[in-house]
């Protein structure tokens, strides 16, 4: 065997195959070595953070865009940072594969007194720690690295869930064999032909003369469906809508976009075509509770066919196991064939918005996102954060072509700009658009850093309003807590690395000052651009009213 061919050197090409060319994370003394195999490799690139839980973020929008990330951290405090990150990618379904560097196998059977441990002699504390948000973990050793390594990262492109691999620097230097077979040569179908059978011949009995609606949500996203899912809607007639967490899956400026569904917090007019309608077709479709208004959903499972991840389901009657690709082909097939599928008759979205404000006067948050969904386009990745962006953003139509990110699920703020660093990485050919609030900023703002060593070129528009909104519109309106330490937004990118060469600062206190702003921003392709918009702190998008009614404290 020759020795040059190392079991780092396996790891690394296996994370390359699964269509990595960057690798996140911050460097530790006991992940040193194995990061000099990433540097050498002519395959992948080290892209250095700020900080393990912003690497973790990275990998997060990364992977959503790619499929697939990676990052790396230290031992002990390293990971541990970034856990809270790999819990959102868990829930979120983003497939990231976190390798930890950890003392040496002597070390470790020594049970000494190592720093980056709890001093107790063991080093299994942690790995124990990620198994409810990983889908897959592993200790490497000399006899497992091969089996392991690519049981984990199969696992991981399977479930599109994160995966773990613990490694030591002595062991990474060993000799290995390369890999001689190729990572998907073992991904099996899980659908059942009988069961796809059963639920086509299903679908031929229920589907006719019935008013139907579509359903879309984040896992069509997930497993990569979009085309599938736009070629059903395409060639049939139906209305169709998205929970927040799916938006922009479909075209939101055709006559057949209903609207944003959210529960009770739903506008009358998608409301309606989804509670209403004698069948409501959902496609990879997840209920949160801030998606749904506090799971208020009026929805009777008589009417419902759903298409899961690996099942589907008629008024409650389960065909499975059936891939999420092969139920939306089947689908697919049955409405095209020429059975007699009624369209919801839904009464027409309303009218495009009319400013409520002047331009002269303060920007009002029930103008602001539309001013905002105006200025996009088709090359825009859209990062919402969990506040009023995400629930402003939510509630506007947005151009074909745009893709939009948030974390409803997880809901961990100061998200989004570490993950549209990411995400820029990985579609280089998009510009990212950060829209997050002054107090998720101050989590994660030092990733500025890392975008323009990077020569990323984002627009963040920074809601500067006064603290926690978000909170405040749920309870403590005037309460301290919801306050935040007051910042100098437009100082603190120099901080960071910004110059006049390389980023341009802009600030909107007025409609007027934001419109012109957004222009600038639009016409500034080769830097980062951030625009701090000015709103009251008690303003609040119409949605989030809604939905932080529906999300109070029992008794408030």
């Amino acid at each position: 065997m020759s020795q040059k061919y190392t079991i780092a050197d396996y790891l690394f090409d296996r994370i390359a195959e699964a269509g990595v060319t960057d690798i996140f994370g911050v460097p530790g003394d006991f992940n040193l070595t194995f990061l000099d195999n990433i540097v050498a490799s002519d395959k992948l690139r080290w892209v250095g953070n700020t900080n393990e839980l912003n690497a973790g973020y990275a990998a997060d929008g990364y992977a959503r865009e790619r499929g697939f990330a990676a990052m790396v951290t230290t031992f002990g405090v390293g990971e541990l940072s970034a856990i809270n990150a790999t819990a959102g990618s868990f829930a979120e379904y983003a497939p990231v594969l976190h390798v930890v560097g950890a003392p040496s196998m002597a070390v470790q059977e020594s049970k000494r007194r190592i720093h980056h441990t709890l001093g107790d002699g063991v080093f299994n504390h942690f790995i124990k720690m990620v198994e409810p948000v990983t889908v897959a973990r592993a200790q490497i050793t000399p006899e497992n690295a091969a089996s392991e390594i690519d049981r984990v990262i199969r696992l991981i492109l399977k479930k599109h869930r994160p995966g773990y691999l613990l490694l030591s620097p002595d062991v990474a230097k060993l000799p290995i064999y390369p890999p001689t077979t190729k990572l998907d040569d073992s991904q099996e179908d899980i659908t059942s032909q009988a069961a796809l059978a059963d639920f086509k011949k299903a679908l031929i009995e229920f589907l006719p003369n019935k008013t139907t609606t579509l359903m879309a949500d984040l896992m069509v996203h997930r497993l990569g469906l979009q085309e599938k899912l736009k070629t059903l809607v395409a060639d049939t007639d139906i209305p169709y809508t998205t929970l927040s967490w799916g938006k922009t899956l479909l075209d939101e400026n055709s006559e057949r976009w209903a609207g944003t569904y959210a529960g009770v917090a739903s506008r009358p007019v998608v409301k309606d075509a989804v509670e209403n309608c004698e069948c409501l077709i959902k496609v990879g479709v997840q209920y949160t509770d801030t998606t749904t208004a506090g799971f208020s959903q009026n929805i009777n499972p008589e009417t419902v066919i759903s298409l899961h991840y690996e099942r589907a389901s008629i008024s409650g009657t389960t065909f499975a196991p059936i891939a999420l690709k092969d139920s939306l082909q089947a689908l697919y097939e049955v409405m095209t064939s020429g059975i007699d599928i009624i369209p919801k008759p839904f009464c027409h979205p309303v009218k495009p918005h009319e400013q409520k404000g002047q331009d002269e006067e303060a920007i009002r948050q029930e103008d602001l996102w539309y001013i905002i969904a105006d200025c996009l386009d088709q090359n825009n990745l859209v990062f919402a954060e969990q506040g009023t962006s995400y629930f402003g953003i939510s509630d506007v139509r947005l151009p074909e072509g745009v893709t939009s990110y948030g974390q409803p699920m997880w809901g961990s703020i100061g998200y989004t700009l570490p993950a549209s660093l990411g995400a820029a990485i990985a579609s280089p050919q998009k510009r990212s658009v950060v829209l997050i609030g002054d107090g998720s900023a101050l989590l994660t703002i030092q990733e500025i850093a890392v975008m323009i060593k990077e020569g990323i070129n984002p627009v963040i528009m920074l809601i500067n309003n006064d603290g926690y909104t978000v909170e405040r519109a749920i309870h403590g309106e005037n309460q301290h807590y919801n306050d935040i330490p007051k910042c100098d937004w437009q100082l603190m990118p120099q901080a960071f690395g910004a110059t006049g060469d390389n980023s341009l600062l802009l600030r909107a206190t007025t409609t007027g000052e934001l419109k012109s702003a957004l222009k600038q921003a639009a016409a500034v392709t080769d830097k980062l651009v951030m625009l701090e918009i000015m709103t009251d702190k008690h303003d609040i998008p119409p949605l989030l009213a809604d939905i932080s009614a529906a999300l109070k404290p029992k008794g408030h």
